[in-house]
């Protein structure tokens, strides 16, 4: 079962507003190496709303193999905020934050529907299962490459950011391999 609230302090507001009605945003914080915990602890103390993919890992150390859970992207996490109405100037100052992402002296939001994908496919565990997202027998626009703007359904996903595409070329489904950056799911 996937589970889209768990790493946040309190249940998300309907339609992803803040209380004064402007739309809080996914923004990213950058964190020390090896802190994305610590600071995601710390930014939920201060009642922010967090999102911290992990991903499980095998340790191998003094002769010892343990599996552990880690952060999926190093020195990343994302915090939810209505950058106008709410005071996020404590988030640079709290530890293991290195800084908040910004431009212009303000936080930049994740783009609409990346971080909501993200939690989508987060487990009960907050394990991030990236292969959820891209499932076979899905219809895929390919948006970059000789093959650009062509329609297929996804066959396969690799586990090295490539995956199979089955495309309708003279009435015969062609298979072609390509980044997974390359393209877009039709929904």
């Amino acid at each position: 079962m996937l589970n889209a609230d768990l790493y946040h302090n309190r249940p998300l507001d309907l339609a992803g507003q803040s209380h004064d009605g402007e739309p809080a945003r996914w923004c990213v914080v950058q964190t020390h190496q090896h802190s994305e915990s610590l600071a995601e602890r710390h930014l939920l103390s201060q009642s922010f709303r967090t999102f911290l993919p992990k991903r499980r890992r095998t340790v191998r150390h003094a002769r010892s193999v343990k599996t552990v859970s880690s952060a999926y992207f190093d020195c990343y996490l994302f915090v939810l905020l209505a950058v106008h109405q709410q005071s996020w100037y404590p988030i640079n100052s709290t530890v293991g934050v290195r800084k908040l992402v910004m431009s212009k002296g303000m936080p930049i939001p994740a783009p609409y529907g990346v971080v909501e994908s993200l939690i989508s496919a987060t487990d009960d565990d907050g394990i991030l299962h990236p292969d959820i997202l891209l499932r076979p027998g899905q219809r895929i626009r390919i948006t970059d490459g000789p093959f650009s703007d062509q329609l297929g359904v996804l066959d396969q996903v690799g586990s090295a950011g490539a995956v199979r595409i089955l495309l309708d070329i003279m009435n015969r489904s062609i298979p072609i391999t390509i980044g997974r950056d390359k393209i877009s799911v039709i929904s």
